[in-house]
């Protein structure tokens, strides 16, 4: 997360970044660079290396909220294959895994509000059970109205403008880069969503894998003592959600591992034609994950 103004480059695979002093960091350590300094200047060599060793690069705007993201692209040895796999998808496929997409996005909503200790969870795992191919009824619009509700009061919509929303947008807008760049490193086409297929969005197949994770920069934000800060802390707090931890196929993972997981099961279910390759992660309470 670059705050203060720099240059930024690159040097035997180190970003090195010279500000007042001059540090340097192992590229391979990094899985994204967040820009938020609107004088920052980086080298096209800088570019080139994040590319190669699968770094993406986020920037924001005037609001410090995150507006752009840059990725490699072209990065799988077979590359026509899995497009030509994108493109064979049925839509009666892609309804199912869509089904499975908003169960348990609905279901770690639920996980969210008992860990917050607010009421709904029982209504929400009902709604998970009532979930059909395609979510054709629309569950997942009804559990979200009861769901934020619930979460941040009966006044709080989506739609708003206010100090709740713009932490929301910032974290999303975080977990979406990191679903991209993981989709990228696969070989998929990200504008290829399962649901989501707006012509203008580069980001529809992120968009679609992102839904299971909304309910992760939820509980953070619930969490936060004071909604009104939006300080240097707060966003780095928000920043570093890839790195908590969360559960998947019964194990631990971080969050940056746990994407991965889930996006390379996409690529079997896809191989064997068999939604229920499709492994997608479990809420827990938001800690640092710790590598063992």
């Amino acid at each position: 997360m670059i705050r203060k103004n720099a240059q930024l480059s690159v040097k035997r695979s180190q970003l090195v970044i010279k500000q007042e002093d001059i540090f340097t960091v192992p590229l391979q350590d990094i899985a994204s660079i967040l820009i938020e300094a609107p004088g920052v200047t980086l080298t096209a060599s800088l570019l080139s290396e994040c590319a190669d060793k699968k770094v993406s690069l986020f920037t924001c705007n005037a609001q410090k909220l995150p507006n752009g993201i840059w990725t490699g692209f072209q990065q799988h040895s077979r590359q026509l294959a899995v497009l030509e796999t994108q493109l064979a998808l049925s839509k009666p496929f892609k309804k199912r895994l869509w089904q499975r997409i908003i169960k348990q996005k609905i279901i770690n909503q639920a996980k969210c509000l008992d860990m917050m200790g607010k009421d709904g969870g029982d209504e929400l795992r009902r709604l998970a059970k009532e979930v059909e191919s395609g979510d054709m009824s629309n569950r997942e619009a009804v559990a979200a109205k009861l769901y934020f509700r619930s979460l941040f009061g009966v006044t709080f919509t989506r739609r708003s403008i206010d100090p709740i929303n713009r932490l929301l947008n910032y974290g999303y807008a975080i977990i979406r880069g990191l679903v991209a760049r993981s989709l990228t490193n696969y070989g998929l086409i990200p504008c290829l969503g399962l649901y989501h297929d707006n012509q203008l969005n580069a980001f529809n197949l992120a968009d679609d894998f992102m839904e299971v994770l909304r309910p992760v920069v939820d509980y953070h934000v619930a969490e936060q003592e004071d909604i009104e800060k939006w300080d240097a802390e707060t966003r780095a707090g928000l920043v570093n959600l890839v790195n908590a931890t969360i559960l998947i196929s019964g194990e631990n993972h971080s969050i940056t591992a746990a994407v991965d997981e889930m996006v390379k099961s996409f690529v079997s279910s896809c191989r064997q034609q068999d939604y229920s390759y499709l492994k997608l992660p479990d809420l827990l309470p938001v800690r640092m994950h710790k590598y063992e």
